[in-house]
């Protein structure tokens, strides 16, 4: 399965951040599974509650953001 999060970078805060609703960009679910989509021909899910899957998402989830607030300015010197 592949987990889809969505990062965006605010340039007025100077500063990444985590969409926290992943409806906005995956309305359709944001996991793909692969045999899912070989079987019913659509791999897009969402995972169900209290599933291996929900907490692969949650832990998936809590490193991503425990990450982007180290992540480096693309901006440097306020330039490019």
């Amino acid at each position: 399965m592949q987990y889809h999060y969505v990062v965006g970078y605010n340039s007025d805060k100077d500063r990444w951040f985590v969409e926290y609703d992943p409806d906005v960009y995956f309305p359709d679910g944001y996991v793909w599974d692969d045999k899912s989509a070989d079987e019913t021909g659509y791999g897009w899910i969402v995972p169900e509650e209290g599933s291996h899957e929900e907490a692969l998402d949650n832990k998936c989830l809590n490193m991503l953001l425990s990450l982007v607030p180290i992540w480096p300015s693309p901006v440097v010197n306020g330039e490019l």
